[in-house]
């Protein structure tokens, strides 16, 4: 158990914030605090009320930050219990992909052919590694996710945490960096609805869960039996619901941006 897991996170250094969308600049401040003051994985932040006094804003528009932040991987919100950090802060190759995307908004299938091509080339990579597969830490978070089903942001940590895993069976570093990076970016945008108004995806509904799991088990399975037609086969399924539910977002976000126009 990490000695310093019972560290908590100093917001002295916080300040409000005087922009239109208050919840990404206070996402943004957290995550600098994240990697100013090396927060241990398994830290507990402070709540949302008194994040809220001190930024001197709402606990929605806190929570909205905290969403953000548990969709790019550094935080889980655990209901009941609060939330907690995970792992250290986006590299800055995920950061040029988000403003690459931020500036060129048409170009989300292009960055989800890009995942495509990363994953299909890890799996290839990681069935025809000689060396033993460890798929012990894939196989975990692919049963995280078969529990995560109470909440959208247990589940996308779950499912970020499994694609991952299986990528880094390719034992190539780089690889799997670049693929976290290209996932993280498009998961943000897949869920950006979420944030932005709390509402569970259609996809994720009960009713729907578990064909959700049969899109994540067969990859995993077809690199374990290193079956590679097999798991080009399930990862094209998975890319093609990907895709559907960035299109699904994209409609739902124009929707948003319509009824809450930004100042300018």
């Amino acid at each position: 158990m990490n000695q310093r897991a019972g560290q908590t996170l100093n917001i002295d250094d916080l300040n409000s914030p005087h922009v239109d969308r208050l919840s990404d600049l206070i996402a943004e401040q957290i995550q600098e605090l994240l990697v100013s003051q090396d927060l241990p994985v398994g830290a507990r932040l402070p709540g949302e009320r008194e994040l809220a006094e001190r930024l001197g804003t709402s606990r929605p528009t806190v929570n909205q930050a905290l969403r953000k932040l548990a969709l790019m991987g550094l935080v889980e919100i655990r209901r009941g219990s609060g939330v907690f950090a995970i792992r250290e802060p986006q590299s800055p190759i995920t950061e040029s992909i988000k403003l690459m995307l931020n500036l060129a908004e048409d170009s989300v299938n292009h960055l989800a052919d890009l995942r495509l091509s990363l994953e299909l080339w890890g799996i290839t990579k990681a069935i025809e590694n000689p060396a033993g597969l460890d798929t012990g830490p894939a196989e975990a978070a692919l049963a995280e996710l078969r529990n995560s089903t109470s909440g959208v942001a247990e589940w996308i940590s779950a499912d970020t945490r499994l694609h991952v895993e299986i990528i880094r069976l390719s034992g190539n570093p780089y690889l799997t960096a670049v693929f976290e990076s290209v996932h993280a970016v498009l998961v943000s945008r897949q869920y950006q609805q979420w944030i932005d108004e709390g509402v569970t995806p259609k996809w994720l509904e009960m009713h729907r869960v578990e064909a959700q799991m049969k899109l994540h088990e067969p990859i995993l399975e077809a690199v374990k039996h290193r079956d590679l037609e097999r798991g080009r086969v399930a990862i094209l399924q998975h890319h093609n619901e990907l895709v559907e539910h960035l299109v699904h977002d994209s409609e739902g976000r124009a929707g948003y941006d319509a009824a809450h126009p930004r100042k300018r």
